[in-house]
């Protein structure tokens, strides 16, 4: 049965000095866990959106907000309102997690959006496109998986696969302007999703995509580097 949370050994974590809580003058040193290296990937995308815009949404995201997991208790009450509670449902703080894309001339992130919400409603006339003919779920809903990495950006330490995602909004307020200032636009956008699993398997598949996505940018670069400096 999957285990959404599981915990190895907690041998590492053992450490000697409760005073001081100073945990990087040791040989056995604990890493801290440090935000800003994390992947987002679309897995499955509508049949309407082309192949290359997964990857696209990945190499631009910025930032990632996903939803903790709140336990609700359930609450009895006896005399001179004395209570107590057992655990009732644990659930999501919201369905809803957040992307902040970078958004380029020719306004790719507002087209892909505008595009994926057309497929399950047209603005304009109100309904599913007519030209894709269906509102089925299968239609527009996708899949992603969201990774944090250590600094090596290799070895994953979250991983959350989300179901049943489409966007929640076509970022066309991001277009506002003032003529005194010149800013970056970086829309964020809100998805919906129907389940958000993690666990050991959810980790081993977002290994598998930041290793090969990490192994492709490296050779990349490597390449872009020795056509710049070869002529050296």
């Amino acid at each position: 049965m999957p285990n959404p949370f599981v915990m190895g050994s907690f041998d590492k974590y053992r450490w000697p000095d409760q005073l001081r809580g100073m945990f990087g003058d040791h040989a056995t040193a604990i890493d801290p866990y440090q935000t800003g290296y994390h992947f987002l990937f679309f897995t499955k995308l509508p049949s309407a959106l082309s192949a290359e815009v997964g990857k696209f949404l990945t190499t631009v995201c910025q930032s990632v907000t996903v939803p903790g997991i709140t336990v609700n208790p359930i609450e009895y009450n006896g005399t001179n309102n004395m209570s107590w509670s057992v655990p009732g449902t644990v659930e999501y703080d919201n369905k809803r997690f957040t992307v902040r894309f970078v958004e380029f001339a020719g306004l790719p992130i507002t087209q892909i959006m505008g595009k994926w919400v057309t497929i399950f409603r047209n603005v304009i006339y109100g309904i599913a496109d007519p030209s894709i003919g269906s509102a089925s779920q299968v239609d527009y809903k996708g899949k992603c998986i969201y990774a944090t990495t250590l600094p090596d950006a290799r070895t994953v330490q979250y991983a959350a696969a989300f179901t049943g995602v489409y966007p929640l909004k076509i970022p066309t307020d991001s277009f506002s302007s003032d003529r005194t200032t010149q800013e970056k636009v970086e829309p964020e956008i809100e998805f919906s999703f129907d389940m958000m699993y993690t666990g050991e398997q959810a980790i081993y598949t977002a290994q598998s995509l930041v290793q090969s996505t990490v192994a492709a940018s490296i050779t990349a670069i490597d390449a872009m580097y020795e056509e710049a400096t070869g002529g050296i």
